[in-house]
């Protein structure tokens, strides 16, 4: 009996494919009131560049897969435009994805294109759909005949945070041995703690065991229906730790919707772990990647300084060490269940800090929420090149083999210009920066790899022709610059939106998100064209762009310097400049004069005017070369800006960055040099009375290699191999804390993990620490490291007051 014609509605999750009686079916993820599948029927494709003629040998190719021999099934004659050229060239169907590669193997002598995209994402491209689309459809049965009508749909996914605590006796917890002592979850706005211990807290569950404790957060993921599972270091830490423990316990660890297990597999350099029927999300990776590109500042990725620094509030701690302390003390148990409420807590804001991102950067590339948060910023701007290029008519570029991606590393690119200033405390100054200085190179002279002259017949007339001496024809436009103007301008106007929008509404906060994920999106086309590994990849364009940013930003020094300007410091897309004594009406007349003669998109932009800034030496004392990006400015709203100083980095401790910035402060805020010295003479002092509490000497350093494999002996080193000898496992990529104490001959031989330190060296973090975070600051006012370390006032300081 033929299923009846039915039409509905569902906003579209996401996109796989699954064999169903011996024919390839795209399955498509829905969400109605929940989590649904439909199927569709759809033909997997690749394009051979062969001649017309050669319909027969391509249709007569005979080849043994897996398990069968396959063959195209037909084929059609299409008009393409191929790397840069219209061309028409044979669409080769085959019975299912993977025949593709074995097809188009085959095909020794013809060039094939488009036969290695995953077949969920081929369908998305060609059906023109992205997730969180709203399409209104018809299917028979469970199975899609036809899209009516597609819109954007709000995000609304049942979302679920989740942590676990566990047993450590001794220091890190072993998964065979040490059981799981607490599960906190939160959904709906709602927190609970599951505990095989009493515990008078009102959102405690309490279990008589681990076993049921395990059975009872499975059971709430099933009942709530979790669409959206949050974690922080989830791949790595919690879900395999719960896995193991329901191993220990005789259970099936039943997450996903069809009642089995997590899979864990590689995705490019980390692990992701996926649950059929729902998006699990681990933010830890998700928060390094957003610092790595500078889509925001976080100096430590533990989920404790991720969500101090991502929301400005302060989270509830413990010492990781005393866990099992205060496990096995009733008095304190109830405050354990409360820090791992707060970690639940803690996750879901973060959560929903970056969810609507990806979101938003999953509907700009076409790619599901899954795949856009495990992303690489070259997957991004990959996904979106491939679905204009559809759009276009214009054929995907092969990704390049290992061979031809190792050729492409040989020799780097040249990179930006830097100016290095003269160290030193300066006033009365003005920044400029060019906005967006690589992504408006790149439209304002239509830099593409296809846009790229070979030929000595065209005219310079016709062409970009770039300090390189590379030309790029002025028509047609290249896909690379129509798509990222577009992501400009389309940036422009949400910016707009943005700005009439309420702030806390929902639409606000869309439209923040899609801001950031266009910018980021944006920012990355210049990397994704000179990387080794693009589809796009040309190292012609990669060294125009720069070679056009080092010969904008020096002629503008150079018309400063004519305008009466002193160019102090310039760093790839911004100029730093002394005004003297002219106004700032004679800044922002230099400014308009210089736009005035800019080709196409590119705009140089006042990023402020600063009363006051420092500027230090990189090297020794006595250097006159300045360091890059090593500097501090005060604006004229009293915010310090501060660039390259040790306190933005993690392996400094936190007493040498609080020094480092009061002594800033001191300078730029109040313009007082004796307030400087005052704070590092206290500093000085309190380290020596050896009270300065063990967390603020911390030195955070991730071990880039097994412990056992280093030649040479380091802190990290002797602090993790000690570690190791105390039962905790250290390993390649952990990030440890470690103190610097009295016990050992060598620093390297005092350095122990913080959780086992009982005192520190006040010598080494005076000498060692202080000293290198304020000596270059205060030494351009006169002072020596013997004044610093001198209780008191001292004669020797007595010419400076």
């Amino acid at each position: 009996m033929k299923n009846k014609l039915v039409r509905k509605k569902a906003v579209l999750i996401d996109i796989d494919y699954q064999i169903v009686e011996g024919k390839t079916a795209v399955r498509l993820l829905l969400k109605g009131k929940r989590f649904f599948r439909l199927f569709a029927h759809y033909e997997p494709y690749f394009y051979a560049e062969a001649p017309k003629g050669a319909e027969k040998e391509i249709l007569a190719i005979r080849v043994a897969s897996r398990e069968r021999q396959v063959s195209p099934t037909r084929l059609e004659r299409v008009k393409m435009n191929v790397l840069g050229e219209e061309k028409e060239v044979w669409k080769v169907f085959c019975e299912r994805p993977y025949d593709v590669p074995f097809v188009s193997g085959a095909l020794k002598d013809h060039r094939c294109f488009e036969n290695n995209i995953p077949f969920g994402k081929r369908y998305m491209i060609d059906m023109g759909l992205s997730p969180f689309m709203k399409i209104v459809y018809e299917r028979e049965g469970k199975y899609l005949k036809r899209i009516i009508r597609k819109s954007e749909a709000p995000a609304q996914l049942r979302t679920m945070s989740f942590d676990i605590e566990t047993y450590n006796p001794k220091g890190a917890p072993r998964p065979e041995k040490d059981e799981v002592i607490m599960i906190s979850c939160e959904i709906d706005g709602e927190r609970k703690v599951i505990t095989s211990k009493k515990i008078d807290r009102d959102f405690v569950i309490h279990c008589k065991d681990e076993r049921e404790m395990i059975k009872t957060f499975l059971k709430i993921i099933r009942e709530k229906d979790v669409e959206l599972l949050l974690g922080y270091n989830s791949t790595v830490f919690d879900l395999p730790y719960l896995k193991t423990r329901a191993d220990v316990n005789g259970l099936d660890f039943s997450i996903g919707r069809d009642g089995k297990t997590f899979r864990v597999r590689r995705r490019g350099i980390r692990d992701v772990a996926e649950i059929t029927g729902r998006i699990h999300l681990d933010l830890y990776p998700l928060v390094r990647f957003m610092g790595f590109i500078g889509a925001f500042k976080v100096s430590k990725y533990t989920l404790e300084n991720a969500y101090v620094e991502l929301t400005g509030k302060k989270k509830l701690m413990v010492q990781k060490l005393d866990i099992h302390k205060m496990w096995d003390d009733d008095s304190l148990v109830g405050e354990l269940a409360d820090y791992s409420a707060f970690d639940s807590q803690a996750t879901m804001e973060i959560g929903k800090l970056l969810v609507p991102l990806m979101v938003e950067m999953g509907r700009l590339t076409r790619l599901p929420l899954f795949d856009a948060a495990n992303a690489t910023a070259g997957q991004l701007v990959e996904s979106l090149l491939m679905q204009k290029s559809f759009e276009h008519g214009q054929i995907i570029p092969n990704r390049p083999g290992d061979a031809l991606a190792a050729e492409r590393e040989l020799g780097p690119i040249q990179g930006a210009f830097v100016k290095l200033p003269q160290p030193g405390i300066y006033e009365n100054l003005v920044v400029f920066d060019f906005r967006g200085l690589y992504p408006s190179i790149i439209t304002s002279h239509n830099i593409d790899p296809y846009t790229l002259v070979k030929s000595k017949d065209v005219a310079d007339s016709e062409c970009f022709v770039s300090p390189m001496g590379h030309k790029f024809r002025k028509k047609p436009r290249g896909l690379i610059p129509t798509v990222l103007e577009e992501l400009i301008l389309m940036r422009g106007k949400l910016k707009n939106e943005m700005k009439k929008a309420e702030k806390d509404t929902p639409e606000y906060e869309q439209l923040f998100a899609r801001v950031q994920s266009l910018k980021i999106l944006a920012n990355s086309y210049y990397g994704y064209l000179a990387y080794p590994r693009s589809r796009w990849y040309s190292r012609e364009c990669g060294e125009s762009v720069t070679a056009w940013g080092r010969h904008f930003i020096q002629e503008t020094m150079g018309k400063a310097e004519n305008a009466g300007f002193v160019v102090l410091y310039a760093d790839t897309d911004s100029v730093f400049m002394i005004m003297e004594k002219k106004a700032k009406e004679d800044a922002l007349a230099f400014m308009k004069k210089v736009n005035s003669e800019l080709p196409g998109d590119m705009e140089l932009e006042l990023e402020g005017f600063y009363p006051r800034g420092v500027f230090v030496t990189k090297k020794h004392i006595g250097s006159q070369t300045g360091a890059k990006k090593k500097y501090a400015l005060i604006g004229e709203d009293g915010r310090i800006k501060i660039r390259g100083f040790e306190l933005v980095r993690r392996d400094w401790s936190n007493v040498a960055k609080t020094t480092q910035r009061k002594v800033l402060e001191a300078i730029l805020k109040h313009g007082s040099k004796e307030m400087a010295v005052k704070i590092v003479k206290d500093m000085v002092d309190w380290l020596r009375s050896g009270k300065v509490p063990l967390e603020e000497l911390t030195i955070y350093t991730q071990i880039r290699k097994d412990p056992g494999k280093y030649d040479i002996k380091s802190p990290e080193l002797s602090a993790a191999q000690h570690a190791i000898a105390h039962g905790m496992p250290v390993e390649k990529g952990t990030v440890i804390g470690y103190v610097i104490t009295k016990q050992g001959a060598t620093i390297s031989d005092k350095a122990r993990l913080v959780e086992l330190a009982k005192d520190y060296d006040p010598d080494y973090y005076i000498d060692r620490q202080i000293m290198p975070s304020v000596l270059k600051i205060l030494h351009e006012l006169g002072y020596s490291e013997d004044d610093l370390k001198l209780s008191g006032k001292q004669s020797g300081l007595s010419e400076f007051f």
